[in-house]
């Protein structure tokens, strides 16, 4: 294969570094914004755990990990730089976990969003050519790959989530009074894709924020246990975090689901789900809405799926799908699923497809030439070859 020759983008990282050197100071401890939390998220996103030691030398593995080679700048705006590379991006170019789930969803239609990056990057890259191309910048084969699968650059461009969007997610982990307590995160992934005008705005997969609000044990005498869940953000390909809760539209699409039997997914929780033991869809509070789950020694089960949906308009960065990778339009579920339309009714099992007047290409820049020729701007100085 044709050598790939990369180098960092010089501009990308002391613009992040100015802009957020003001923002983010050196500081022991772990508060929000400070360099240990920061140091810390960056090492959950490219490996999936928090490592040990001084921030300095993890600093220095995370850089050449990513770029192979150090980053100019304190410590501070090195860090704060290389989250918005991984979160962010900018106007001209979309963040390295945007293009990642791209070139996920690209082979396997769907993103593994629990996973930490360089796990999904090796089996990515195993998936297609048959080995792991580990020991070379992460960011290098990235861009790699997305030249491998696709012709057209990575752009993102900004699209409107109309309020209402209903969305169907699946439990990954199982919850119970007996085993959860307050602070645990469950994790839910979206079960198809959130699609507005062919552009990718979530792939199936993606993440929905959550928590585990309150639990009480079951008691004696048969007083029941309980366990609020609250439902805040999901997390889409872009780094914007649209709200959802558990309104009227998403209700009716548990209703139909329930009526046609759940498609084989397991339990729908939702309003009036006796069958699991009273587990009930609450009302939103401000932008956030939970599941109440009451009794003795129920659980919901990995695998069940629930409906929820967006609670108001909201703009988020997307993929233009290229016309090679588009759907067929009869694959449509409007804001309101519970109606029908023109396919026959809704569908639980349909990927969520919006089409409208919804679409703003002003808001976001030009689009990128990421992956164009095979070549990316890198950290300065530096030629992989």
């Amino acid at each position: 294969m044709k050598a790939v020759k990369i180098c960092v983008l010089m501009m990308f990282v002391l613009s992040a570094s100015v802009c957020f050197a003001s923002e983010a100071v050196p500081d022991p401890d772990n508060s929000p914004g400070s360099s240990r939390q920061m140091m810390g998220e960056i090492e959950q996103i490219i490996y999936g755990y928090v490592a040990k030691g001084g921030l300095i030398e993890r600093l220095g593995k995370v850089e050449e990990d990513l770029f192979g080679r150090s980053l100019p700048g304190t410590i501070a705006e090195r860090h704060a730089a290389i989250l918005n590379f991984l979160e962010n991006g900018t106007d001209e170019q979309p963040s390295m976990m945007f293009k990642l789930g791209v070139a996920e969803w690209v082979v396997d239609k769907k993103i593994r969003a629990s996973e930490p990056a360089i796990r999904r990057l090796e089996d990515l890259e195993t998936n297609l050519t048959g080995a792991s191309r580990a020991g070379n910048p992460i960011v290098m084969r990235v861009e790699s790959l997305l030249a491998t699968l696709i012709m057209d650059p990575v752009s993102a461009v900004p699209v409107t989530i109309p309020a209402n969007t209903v969305m169907k997610f699946r439990f990954m982990d199982e919850l119970s009074p007996a085993k959860s307590k307050a602070g645990d995160s469950v994790r839910l992934e979206l079960a198809n894709d959130l699609i507005v005008n062919q552009n990718l705005v979530a792939p199936a997969g993606s993440l929905l924020l959550t928590e585990v609000k309150s639990v009480k044990r079951p008691g004696m005498f048969g007083m029941p246990g309980e366990v609020r869940l609250t439902f805040s953000e999901l997390k889409p390909l872009g780094p914007q975090r649209p709200s959802v809760w558990a309104g009227s539209e998403s209700q009716k699409a548990i209703k139909e689901a329930r009526t046609t039997g759940g498609r084989g997914e397991g339990a729908v929780i939702g309003a009036g789900a006796v069958s699991i033991a009273g587990a009930a869809l609450l009302g939103p509070v401000g932008l956030v809405s939970g599941v109440f789950i009451r009794g003795n020694s129920i659980k919901i089960p990995a695998g069940s799926v629930t409906f929820l949906q967006i609670s108001g308009d909201c703009t988020v960065a997307a993929y233009p799908i290229p016309i090679s990778l588009q759907k067929p339009d009869n694959n449509i579920v409007t804001k309101q699923p519970a109606k029908e339309d023109s396919s026959g009714g809704y569908n639980p099992d349909r990927d969520t497809i919006i089409k409208g007047d919804v679409f703003n290409r002003n808001s976001y820049g030009t689009p990128a030439n990421a992956n164009s020729g095979g070549d990316f701007e890198l950290p300065p100085e530096q030629n992989v070859n």
